[in-house]
Parts: C-alpha cells; structure tokens; sequence
C-alpha cells in the first residue's frame, strides 16, 4: 500500500470500523430481536463510563481555559459571542420549521387521549424555571450531569477566580492544566472501545423497538426528519464555511462523522461531548474556544430541539383550536422555542421542562402532554445529532470571529 493511501486509510480507519461495527450490530438487533438484550449490559457500561467522565471532563476543561486566559474582558467576550451565536442560530432553526409547516401541514388525526399524570413542573413559575435552569441550592448536586448547566455557571466562575488571582493563582491554573490533559487521555483510551460498545447498543436499540412505532405519527416524522437532515447539511455546512470557507466545510464534516453517529445512537448530546472536544482539536480550535462552547453547548445549543419544538407548537395549536394570528404570535412562539429549547436536558428523554414550558406558555390541556411525549421522543435522535454537532461548527464561527479568518492556521492545540 503507498504511503498516501495509508494515510488515508489511518484518517479514516475509525469511522470505518466504527459504522462497519454499528451496522453490524443494528442487524444484530433485527434479526434477533428482543434477545439482542443480553448485549445491552455491554453498550450501556461503554456509555456509563464516558458519562462518569462527563462531569471532571467539563470542570477541567472549562476552567483551565478560563484560569489561563487571565483576561476576565477576553472571557466575557467569549461568553457573551457563544451566547448571541446560540440565539441566533436556534432562531434560525424555528424559523425554517415555521416555513416547512405553512407548506406541509401537520396531520391533526391523532387520537388524543386524556391522562391523569400529572404535569407536575408545569405549575412552576418562569422564576422558578429560571433559578432550576441556572443553579442548585447544594453543592453535591452541582457535580452530577443531571445539573449541567449549574456545573458551567460553577466552573466558569472557579475559572474566572483563580483567574483574577494572578501570580498566586499560577499553581492552580497549571494544575487545572494537567487534569484536563489527564482526562482528554482518559476519553481517548475509552474510544478505542467504542465499536464494541456503540455495537452492542445498536443492537439492543433495535431489537427492542424494531421498524415499528411509525403509525399515527408517521407525517411528522416525514416532515421533521427531512428537515433535520437539510439543517444539517445545508445550513451547519453554511455555518462552518462562514467560520473558515471551503476548508471549514470540508474539515467539519470530516471530523464531525463519529460524534454524530454517537449522539445519533445514544439521543445523548453528554455522550458526543468528549467526541466534540476530539474534533475541534483535529480542526484547531482553541481549546480556550472548544473547552467552553461544547459543554455550554450540550445544554443550551439546542437548534435541533427548536425544531421539533416549532413543529409540535404548530401541531397542538391545530389540535387545540389555538391559531397563530399574525407577526405578533409568530414572534412569541419563536421566542417560547427557543427559551424551551434552551432548558432541554442534554440526555435522553430530557424534554419534559419543554413539554412543560410549552403546555403552560400557550394554555393547552392536559390531554397536549402525551402528544408531545411521544413526539419528543421519536425527534429525539435527530434532534440530538443537530444539537450535538451544532457545537463543532458553533466553537469554529466563534474561533472565527474571536481570532480572524486564519485561526485553523494556528499553533495547533493537541490533547498529550
């Protein structure tokens, strides 16, 4: 073999082994069916380890960018650019389902069926959303990925602190250093695990569902689904060429194939996180860039779920008699979309805040909640791949605008 085609082969050696090793699996899980489920055991411990690294992973990450930076304007900076490309581009993302929907209609057939559950947070106020979104009253519950959010308002201001401290902050600073290298190490030696482990979760995925659970809600999976997949393609190919031209294009969706088919497998935008540090490192982010927006953005960069939440919207306003009238109402959905979208939990099934948000912002019934159960959890792939993936390309355009158009040219920042 020449030695350009091993280099090809090496660069693409895992993606290969890594789809070669799911599709195998996937017709594991058919042909087995419910008995692929003594492969489960195998997948979800690949998975459960990469989520118990979650949380140091983040805490390191972020606040050793943060600590080295010494900058405290140059952080606010960062922060606030993330925060205005999250908005803009979940907006975006509405919009265009606002667009699909006035075109194809969403099919109003469905059984609605009453429930006793109860929408238990739906009584909560927007205060107390807030608050829950953004804090915790108890330091153990800062350190679970159940509070994610809280975990980043902690760690960037640990990060800003050792910061401001200067010389005596010095120690700390290198020593945030070396643990964020440690467990960078600690996700690549895990990786090398993963087509086992993404094999045995596919199979046990689709032994258990099968191709069934595609009836009364079939029409919203042939609008949402196309999409989602034009999203990706067209408008994050359009956000990596805004952050680094012809070259981001083809470098984001190069690097960006085994963090989407993780986030796509597990519907875990947490599970992709360590994969998304991985191949901002191999496109040159700044880890100072890459090490803050990622896990902001497996929280709250959620394009994906503004879409599903812009059609589900759509959907029970149909249902429930509950027409948008005007530029007005279009507005205020849009708004509702992507604040829901935003409190969206990065793991599976997280969506009940949405639901919630959504039932008491417009004033459905009860009855609107296992509708947008249901719905969230069929979206829920794509939504995460959306979501996931939108991370990559959204630390690249603040790489852009932070450094300049040359700054994939930079020294380059790789994991030891």
């Amino acid at each position: 073999m020449s030695t350009e085609k091993q280099s090809k082969w090496e660069a693409y050696k895992q993606p290969v082994i890594l789809i070669a090793c799911v599709l195998v699996g996937a017709v594991l899980g058919i042909v087995l069916g419910d008995k692929a489920a003594f492969l489960y055991p195998i997948g979800q411990i690949w998975l459960n380890m990469l989520f118990v690294l979650l949380v140091p992973l983040i805490f390191f990450s972020i606040s050793s960018s943060i600590a080295a930076i010494g900058d405290t304007r140059r952080v606010g900076k960062l922060l606030i650019m993330t925060i205005a490309i999250f908005i803009i581009t979940a907006a975006i993302a509405g919009t265009i389902m606002f667009i699909v929907t006035a075109i194809f209609k969403p099919d109003t057939s469905i059984t609605i069926e009453t429930t006793s559950a109860a929408v238990e947070s739906a009584e909560q106020s927007i205060g107390d959303q807030i608050v829950n979104t953004f804090t915790v009253s108890d330091f153990p519950d800062v350190i679970t990925r159940a509070h994610i959010l809280p975990l980043i308002v902690f760690t960037v201001f640990f990060g800003m602190t050792v910061s401001t401290l200067g010389e005596k902050g010095r120690a700390v600073s290198e020593w945030l250093v070396n643990m964020s290298t440690v467990f960078y190490q600690m996700v690549n030696i895990l990786m090398k695990f993963a087509p086992i482990g993404l094999a045995c979760y596919f199979a046990n995925l689709t032994g258990t569902y099968g191709p069934e659970l595609l009836a009364s809600y079939g029409r919203g999976l042939l609008i949402y689904y196309p999409t989602m997949f034009a999203y990706f393609f067209i408008f994050l190919g359009l956000y990596a060429f805004v952050a680094a031209g012809r070259w981001g294009v083809q470098h984001f969706f190069k690097e960006i194939f085994v963090p989407a088919l993780t986030s796509l497998g597990t519907r875990s935008s947490a599970a992709a996180l360590p994969l998304q540090l991985r191949a901002c490192d191999n496109m040159n982010v700044p880890r100072e860039v890459s090490s803050v927006v990622c896990p902001m953005g497996a929280t709250m960069h959620m394009d994906g779920a503004c879409l599903a939440t812009v059609y589900e919207i759509v959907l029970c306003c149909a249902l429930f008699n509950h027409p948008l009238n005007g530029l007005g109402d279009y507005a205020y959905a849009l708004v509702i979309a992507v604040a829901a979208s935003i409190a969206v939990s990065s793991v599976p099934g997280g969506g009940a805040a949405m639901e919630t948000m959504l039932i008491s912002s417009f004033g459905f019934p009860s009855a609107a909640l296992p509708i947008l159960i249901m719905m969230t959890q069929l979206f829920d792939p794509g939504c995460t791949l959306v979501n996931s993936c939108g991370d990559t390309v959204a630390s690249m355009m603040v790489s852009r605008f932070l450094y300049g158009k040359d700054w994939y040219k930079r020294a380059p920042e790789k994991a030891d």
